[in-house]
């Protein structure tokens, strides 16, 4: 028997990556058409332009490739016991803003994984409780790489269902 607490879409839970990549390659194609259409400008400051404008529209490029990487190889499953809820809250700029992020740490022997999550998810589940959670394995460029298997950090979790105790083992 299983509870359903959490539930996303693939469009819903990749929508930030695709907002930050489309925004890279709008704002490279951009500075190409500032590079090619304003002859007034210096040649040096034309050509910057249009380094930049392809640097970004490749790093955006590259964001989309690994992103679809991690779309086409699939979700996995993992049936875990919450070990710990971590509220983190990071640095956003030079304003001094804050970032907060909703981090369950899980265990299913021997493996380890940080789940970052919505609130209403994060909320939603307690501590001690055995949860089997769906999520798409971070393939990204930046994606840290432990080298080994035994820990798993994601934020692309799709669903969260509350099992019983007896099923984390």
């Amino acid at each position: 028997m299983s509870n359903v607490i959490y539930s996303a879409s693939p469009l819903w839970t990749f929508l930030s990556t695709f907002i930050g990549v489309g925004f890279l390659i709008v704002f490279g194609v951009v500075g190409l058409i500032f590079a090619v259409f304003r002859r007034k400008e210096k040649k040096i400051t034309r050509v910057f332009m249009a380094f930049l404008g392809l640097f970004l529209c490749t790093m955006g490029a590259l964001g989309l490739g690994f992103t679809a990487l991690s779309m086409l190889t699939g979700t996995q499953t993992a049936t875990v016991s919450l070990v710990h809820k971590t509220i983190a809250k990071d640095n956003c700029g030079d304003n001094g803003q804050t970032c907060t992020r909703y981090v369950l740490e899980t265990k299913a022997s021997p493996k380890s994984y940080d789940f970052t999550v919505e609130q209403r998810a994060f909320d939603a589940t307690e501590e001690g409780g055995c949860y089997r959670v769906t999520y798409y394995p971070n393939k990204g460029l930046f994606a840290t790489d432990y080298g080994t298997d035994l820990y798993v950090a994601t934020s692309y979790v799709t669903k969260i269902e509350q099992m019983q105790p007896g099923d984390c083992k």
